[in-house]
């Protein structure tokens, strides 16, 4: 069943310089007990979608058009009083960058029942109660409650986030960027825990990343983001192992293996674009190796390229082997 299902999502941003298309027509769903992933370069829009989901956007930001339905309730046409029963209850998130994402002057415990107290009919020692309990949940001392952000570490206070993401049992939890800025053994850590929290608590995961390191530890579902367009969405391991847009194929050339013989790394040439002025047609046509006439005139359809997998590219069947063998123009 889809827990979350979003469709034709647009979000712009309006500001002094003009209108940022951050998000255009955006559609994938989450089923339960499924780990979704979003990835891309940096700036292509994978926070503004999950900013748009949890209606938490900044002034500038609008919700253009399309739908948000969490279990089949609408999530677009709330207002922001309407969304206090949603958020933490339903739907809650980690956000990244801890250390600004928590309150330096009110010790962690406090942030967390604040939370719980708020949302839950329980009282405040039940409330502190369960705050010991996520601490233990989360690999934390439980005598550590009191304690201020600026005491734990990075890895820590991430732990921190996650409790308190899971503090009024959501169905869904959304994570950005969970592991950014932490050395390798603690974002190894991090995923560890993310992936035991999932199975033990029945969650559906929305994973925002630009590592597909980390997609592919998690996630069994991924979307490809490029300039506020969703390029490709399918099951993470028919991705990984045969790309159908020639944005994925590139991105994941980009990354080195642990596994078979070497190679040297790809990359993209050129630079993302402006996403005030946009380029026409498919927005990844100035850097595509494979571009044809099409595809600065029309923009592709986001279409079923297979059962399961959507692509928005002109030349999807026509590029399939091509992209499969990992073929360089």
């Amino acid at each position: 069943m889809t827990l979350l299902h979003v469709q034709d999502l647009s979000t712009h941003y309006f500001i002094r310089e003009g209108t940022v298309k951050a998000a255009d027509d955006i559609s994938f769903g989450i089923k339960e007990r499924e780990a979704f992933g979003l990835a891309g370069e940096s700036g292509c829009g994978k926070t503004t979608v999950a900013l748009s989901i949890m209606k938490l956007l900044p002034p500038a930001g609008r919700i253009i058009k399309g739908e948000i339905l969490l279990d089949e309730e609408d999530l677009v046409s709330k207002k922001e009083e309407e969304m206090g029963t949603v958020r933490w209850k339903k739907i809650s998130m980690v956000f990244q960058g801890a250390m600004n994402a928590l309150n330096p002057v009110i010790n962690v415990g406090e942030q967390i029942a604040e939370a719980i107290i708020t949302k839950e009919n329980i009282s405040k020692g039940d409330a502190w109660s369960r705050v010991k309990n996520l601490f233990e949940l989360v690999g934390l001392d439980p005598k550590r409650i009191k304690d201020y952000p600026h005491e734990f570490s990075g890895g820590m206070r991430q732990r921190v986030m996650i409790a308190m993401a899971l503090a009024c049992n959501p169905r869904l939890v959304i994570a950005d960027e969970p592991v950014t800025a932490l050395d390798v053994i603690v974002q190894g850590k991090i995923i560890e825990l993310l992936k035991e929290l999932q199975k033990k608590f029945d969650l559906s995961v929305m994973l925002i990343t630009h590592d597909l390191s980390v997609i592919a530890e998690v996630c069994n579902k991924v979307g490809i983001m490029y300039a506020g367009k969703l390029m490709e969405c399918a099951d993470a391991t028919g991705l990984f192992k045969s790309p159908r847009h020639p944005y994925t194929q590139r991105l994941i050339g980009a990354y080195p293996s642990v596994v078979g013989e070497k190679r040297r790394l790809n990359f993209i040439p050129g630079v993302p674009p402006d996403l005030i002025n946009p380029p026409s047609g498919c927005r990844f046509h100035p850097r595509c190796p494979y571009a044809k006439k099409e595809c600065p005139e029309t923009e592709p359809l986001y279409v079923e390229a297979e059962k399961g997998r959507f692509v928005a590219c002109h030349f999807v069947d026509e590029l399939k082997d091509v992209l499969k063998q990992g073929n360089n123009p």
